[in-house]
């Protein structure tokens, strides 16, 4: 999507929103923000033999919408990275825009939802699908829509069902282009008020759009989510998942959520198969935590740390440190300043590391 269409695409929608809203709104919530940042980064292209570093600038402004109509909660948002390289060929320059419709309506006993979404992004910085090895710079495009739906079937249990088809595509010829279409089911019940264990079965089927072999990944999964205080929160599963016909052995995770009178902490690890734009599904490992602490009413400083494996056809092992300050200037605005080590192995193929270094001002008004 270029810029010229983007804009025009986000007139007419926050038009026909405004219009509505005018009409028939029983109230809107308008929430504006934007971020200008300068960063270098020291091996964009995450060579093992030849680094070259680029400085970029980046413009992030967002807009998003909310209101009631009846009972009917809508929801609907524009997004835009705007980046500029100092190196065209490791860093092209993008407009990367985002674009997204939720719909949300209370039923007796639960609520239905509809979203959409349309997203561009750098396949550099497209989680799984990017491997940490992209060939050359491209661009992924997502185009998702989905429903959700759920019911309390008795003061202590809930039954859920959510479905999606997503629709995959690359700018570079050497990645699959593919669509998946999603279905699951989830049983919880709450145990007690601090224990809700559930239950979760889901079939993803994946199709290369250009041809070539689809497959179907099924996956049960049992589950917990517990809560020990007001403080710490956190959930368990473990499952087993199969494509077609081949076994993916055990997959799963854990995760701890604190919050505390000034820190926060965030810890997580599973194991998850996901669709790959280099054809199929993929096992990913990966462990996150990060750590942040309000060093005053104004400030706050913090600590990211991940790590990935990607089993493709050779394991690929992703590893990420960052620290960062953020001051408030005043309730609109933020400065924030930032720090990351980034690591990519690869068997036989070698070790990549870059550093992103970075300045970035931050404007946010949640009612505009």
């Amino acid at each position: 999507m270029s810029l010229r269409r983007f804009a025009g695409l986000a007139i007419l929608l926050t038009a026909s929103m405004l219009s509505i809203g005018q009409g028939w709104a029983e109230s809107w919530q308008h929430t504006v923000s934007s971020q200008f940042s300068t960063e270098f980064d020291s091996n964009p292209a995450m060579s093992p033999t030849y680094s070259e570093g680029v400085w970029r600038a980046l413009f992030e402004p967002s807009y998003t919408l909310t209101g009631r109509l009846g009972e009917n909660e809508l929801k609907t948002g524009l997004a835009l990275q705007i980046a500029r390289s100092s190196n065209k060929t490791l860093s092209p320059d993008r407009d990367s825009p985002t674009v997204f419709f939720d719909w949300l309506h209370p039923i007796n006993a639960g609520e239905l939802g509809i979203s959409s979404r349309y997203a561009e992004v750098a396949t550099r910085d497209a989680g799984i699908d990017s491997t940490g090895l992209a060939r050359v710079p491209s661009t992924r495009v997502s185009r998702t829509v989905s429903g959700r739906w759920n019911k309390a079937l008795t003061e202590r249990s809930t039954l859920s069902a959510d479905g999606s088809y997503e629709g995959v595509s690359y700018s570079d010829s050497s990645y699959v282009n593919y669509a998946t279409r999603t279905v699951s089911t989830m049983f919880s019940y709450a145990w007690s008020e601090s224990s809700t264990p559930f239950f979760k079965v889901s079939n993803a089927d994946y199709e290369p759009t250009g041809g070539g072999p689809s497959s179907r990944l099924s996956t049960a999964v049992l589950g917990l989510n517990w809560i020990a205080s007001d403080y710490l929160e956190g959930s368990l599963q473990i499952g087993k998942s199969k494509v077609s016909d081949a076994e993916m052995g055990t997959q799963g995770g854990a995760s701890v959520h604190y919050t505390g009178q000034r820190s926060v902490i965030i810890l997580s690890a599973n194991r998850q198969v996901s669709p790959s734009g280099l054809g199929g599904f993929s096992t990913v490992d990966q462990a996150n935590g990060s750590w942040s602490n309000a060093l005053s009413e104004r400030s706050r400083t913090g600590i990211d740390i991940g790590w990935q494996q990607n089993h493709l056809f050779t394991n690929i092992i992703n590893r990420t440190a960052s620290t960062w300050l953020q001051y408030e200037l005043n309730s609109f605005w933020n400065v924030r300043t930032y720090y990351t080590h980034r690591i990519t192995e690869q068997s036989g193929g070698g070790v990549a590391f870059s550093n992103i270094l970075g300045i970035a001002l931050v404007y946010t008004n949640p009612n505009f």
